[in-house]
C-alpha cells in the first residue's frame, strides 16, 4: 500500500531534504514564440519522477491548448531537465492576455526492493510524498497597444459603500503583491488577488479608505514599486 500527499503550491517547490525547484514563478508565452522553456533542478541525491502539463483551470486538471514536452520523466539525483510547452492550436482572445495554469507533481522514485529484501515491515508499506507545483502560464498576443511596464499605472481605483474597486483597463493580468488601506495590509490569501484584462476586482473595506498601497508582480516573478494612490471620486494609480 502506498500513502500519497499531495501539496499544492503557487511557486516553486522545494521539498525537505532537498526536493526539486524550477527555474521561474511565472511563465509569460509571446505568441510569436513557437514554445517556451522552463528548468527544473534537483537539489538532493534522491531521484524523482516529474509528471506536468497544462490546465484551464488551478485545482483541476481542464484540457488546454498547450502541451509539454516531455510530460514524464525521471529527474536523477542533483541532475536537471529543460521542459518545453508548446501551443497546441485553439484560438484565444487577441487583444488581451489569457491565463493557464502550468502543473508539475514531483514524486520521489522508489528504488527496487533486492531478491528476498523485505520493504517496510513485510507488508512493503511506504509513504511517498508527492508535491505539485502550479505556476501561472500567460498567453500574450503579439501587438497589445501598450507595454506591460505601463500597464499597472493605468490602473485605476474608487472607494464604494463597504469596498475598494480596482479597475484594469489594460489588456494584461495585474496580480497584487501587496494592497494596504489606509496602511492597513490586507490579507490577499482571502479572496481573488489577480485583476483580469478589461475587468474590475472588489475588495471589501469596513470604512472609507483614502489612499491604497500597492504593488503587483511583474513578468519576472518579482514585484514593481508601491505606489500609493489617493482615493476620491476614481483616481488613476501613480507607480513610483
Amino acid at each position: 500500500m502506498t500513502a500519497l500527499m499531495v501539496l499544492f503550491t503557487a511557486t516553486a517547490a522545494r521539498a525537505d531534504g532537498g526536493g526539486v525547484s524550477f527555474s521561474r514563478n511565472r511563465i509569460i508565452f509571446p505568441a510569436q514564440d513557437g514554445a517556451v522553456t522552463l528548468t527544473v533542478n534537483n537539489h538532493g541525491d534522491q531521484p524523482w519522477l516529474v509528471q506536468a502539463g497544462v490546465s484551464a483551470e488551478p485545482m483541476k486538471r481542464t484540457a488546454a491548448p498547450f502541451i509539454v514536452t516531455p510530460p514524464l520523466f525521471r529527474l536523477e539525483g542533483n541532475g536537471q531537465n529543460v521542459m518545453r510547452i508548446l501551443r497546441a492550436g485553439g484560438s484565444l482572445p487577441a487583444d488581451r492576455e489569457s491565463v493557464f495554469y502550468f502543473y508539475a507533481s514531483t514524486i520521489p522514485s522508489q528504488p527496487a526492493p533486492k531478491p528476498g529484501q523485505v520493504v517496510q515491515g513485510q507488508l512493503g508499506a511506504s509513504l511517498s510524498i508527492s508535491m505539485r507545483t502550479i505556476l501561472k502560464l500567460f498567453w500574450r498576443p503579439a501587438g497589445l497597444a501598450i507595454t506591460p511596464k505601463a500597464a499597472p499605472g493605468m490602473m485605476q481605483f474608487t472607494v464604494q459603500p463597504g469596498a475598494v474597486v480596482v479597475k484594469n483597463p489594460t489588456p494584461y493580468y495585474q496580480s497584487f503583491a501587496l494592497l494596504k488601506f489606509d496602511g492597513r495590509e490586507q490579507n490577499l490569501d482571502k479572496g481573488p488577488s489577480m485583476v483580469a484584462p478589461f475587468s474590475e476586482l472588489r475588495f471589501p473595506a469596513s470604512q472609507s479608505v483614502k489612499a491604497v498601497s500597492w504593488s503587483v508582480m511583474n513578468d519576472y516573478g518579482g514585484t514593481t514599486d508601491v505606489a500609493t494612490t489617493p482615493l476620491g471620486g476614481g483616481r488613476r494609480a501613480a507607480a513610483k
